[in-house]
C-alpha cells in the first residue's frame, strides 16, 4: 500500500493539475476528495489544453479515477466533462461516490442571493453553488446521488430544499436532473469500500485536493475561504478512509503567489509590475476567467502550509515565468507590533514585510538553482519537482520522491 496526498500550499491555482498529471502514471488510482466544479486543474498536452473541474486531473495516466464523497457534484457539468474527456481517453475507469452531494439550480440561486446580501463584504465566490451545496449538506437537507434511486424521494428532498431557501423550482427540473443522472449512474459505487479494498490489496493511490491551504474552511483566511477542507486533514473526511492509509504528502507552490477573490494577501503587487506578471503567467481563473491577484512568493505562508499539511515534499511551479521579471523578491518574514513573525497567521495584522532580493534567471539557470535552494533551506522541506513551462513534460526533477 503506497499513497501520496497532494495539496496546494497557497490560495489555489498553484499548478496542481500539471503535477498530478505528471505523477499519475506512477499510480493505479487517482482520487479527488473535496470541492466542486469551482476547481480548475489545467493540463497542456501537445497543442491541446484540458481543464478538469470534477474529474481527477490524473485521468490520462492513472488506471482508475475516483470522485469521492467529499466532492459536491453538478450533474450537468460532470456529463459535459466526461464527454469532453472521451476525446482524449475513451477507455477509462471512473468511479463516483454514491453518497456525494449534488449541486442543484437552487444552490446556484442561493449562491447569488448570499453574495448580494454581503454587499461590499462579498466573498468573491465563483457563483457555482458550491458553498450552498455544503451548507445544505451540513444542514442535513442536502441531496445525494443515492437519492436518485427513488424519484419520489428526490422530489421530496428538492421540495424541502426549496422551502429552506424559499426558492421555487419547476417540475420539469426533476426530469432534467434524472436525465443527467442516467448518464452517470453506471459509474456510481461505494468508493470508500472500493479504495479500502484496493489499498489493502497493495495498489498505489494518489489523492488530490481542489483549491489551496489558505482557503480551507478551517485553516484559511475566513470568511474569504471555500466551503470544504483543502488541507491534508481533509483527505480522511473526503474519502471516508482511516488516517492509517495516508503516509506521504506533497505540497504544490507557485514560484510567486496568486489569489482569486477577496481576502488577505500580504505580498500583493499592484501597477505595471503586477500587470506584467499576470500577463507572463496567464493568471486568469481556469473556471471563471477572472484576473488573479498576483504577488511575490511568501515564505511565512509556505512555512505554515508545510506544518499544517505535514509536507514531505514540495513541487515548485512557474519558475520560468517569475525568472522573466527584471527583479525577484521573496517575503522572508513579517513584522507586527514591533515583533518579527516568520509564520503566517490569518487572524494577525501585518505592519511590514521583510523581503530578500534575487537576480532573475531567464539567461542563467544557476541563479534559478540558488533561488530553489534558498526556499527549501528556509522551509526545511525538499523541493523535488520544478515546473519550467506550461506543457506536461516541462518539469525538472530536483530530487527523489519515495512513495
Amino acid at each position: 500500500m503506497e499513497t501520496l496526498t497532494l495539496v496546494g500550499c497557497q490560495f489555489g491555482d498553484e499548478g496542481k493539475g500539471k503535477i498530478i498529471d505528471y505523477l499519475s502514471k506512477d499510480f493505479d488510482i487517482n482520487v479527488r476528495f473535496n470541492g466542486g466544479e469551482n476547481a480548475g486543474h489545467t493540463v497542456v498536452v501537445g497543442d491541446k489544453t484540458i481543464k478538469y473541474h470534477l474529474v481527477p486531473a490524473g485521468f490520462l495516466g492513472a488506471r482508475t479515477v475516483v470522485i469521492s464523497n467529499g466532492v459536491v457534484v453538478n450533474l450537468k457539468k460532470l456529463v459535459e466533462e466526461i464527454e469532453f474527456l472521451k476525446k482524449f481517453r475513451n477507455n477509462f475507469d471512473l468511479k463516483i461516490s454514491e453518497i456525494a452531494h449534488v449541486v442543484t439550480g437552487l444552490h446556484f440561486q442561493r449562491d447569488s442571493y448570499l453574495e448580494k446580501l454581503r454587499g461590499t463584504s462579498h466573498i468573491g465566490t465563483t457563483l457555482k453553488g458550491i458553498g450552498p451545496a455544503y451548507e445544505s449538506k451540513f444542514g442535513r437537507y442536502g441531496i445525494r446521488l443515492v437519492d436518485f434511486r427513488d424519484r419520489d424521494k428526490l422530489e421530496e428532498n428538492l421540495a424541502l430544499l426549496s422551502k429552506v431557501y424559499q426558492i421555487p423550482f419547476d417540475g420539469t427540473y426533476v426530469d432534467d436532473l434524472m436525465k443527467d443522472y442516467s448518464k452517470i449512474n453506471r459509474y456510481l459505487t461505494d468508493t470508500r469500500s472500493y479504495l479500502e479494498n484496493e489499498l489493502e490489496d497493495g495498489k498505489k493511490a494518489m489523492f488530490e485536493t481542489a483549491q489551496g491551504t489558505f482557503i480551507d474552511v478551517e485553516s484559511g483566511t475566513y470568511p474569504f475561504v471555500t466551503s470544504s477542507y483543502t488541507t491534508t486533514a481533509g483527505v480522511t473526511v473526503g474519502t471516508g478512509l482511516s488516517p492509517k492509509y495516508f503516509k506521504k504528502f506533497l505540497g504544490v507552490a507557485k514560484a510567486y503567489t496568486t489569489r482569486v477573490g477577496e481576502g488577505v494577501f500580504p505580498t500583493e503587487m499592484f501597477g505595471p509590475e503586477a500587470d506584467e506578471l499576470r500577463k507572463l503567467g496567464n493568471e486568469f481563473g481556469s473556471t471563471t476567467g477572472r484576473p488573479r491577484r498576483v504577488g511575490y512568493l511568501d515564505l511565512p505562508i509556505l512555512r505554515r502550509a508545510a506544518k499544517l499539511n505535514s509536507l514531505d515534499y514540495i513541487a515548485l511551479t512557474k519558475v520560468d515565468v517569475l525568472g522573466k521579471l527584471n527583479s525577484v523578491r521573496v517575503a522572508v518574514s513579517y513584522e507586527s507590533n514591533g515583533s518579527e513573525i516568520d509564520e503566517f497567521d490569518p487572524t494577525r495584522t501585518v505592519d511590514k514585510i521583510n523581503y530578500e532580493s534575487f537576480k532573475p534567471w531567464a539567461e542563467d539557470s544557476s541563479k534559478l538553482q540558488y533561488y530553489v535552494d534558498f526556499i527549501q533551506d528556509e522551509l526545511r522541506v525538499p523541493i523535488v519537482l520544478i515546473g519550467v513551462g506550461e506543457k506536461r513534460e516541462a518539469i525538472e526533477l530536483n530530487g527523489k520522491i519515495a512513495f
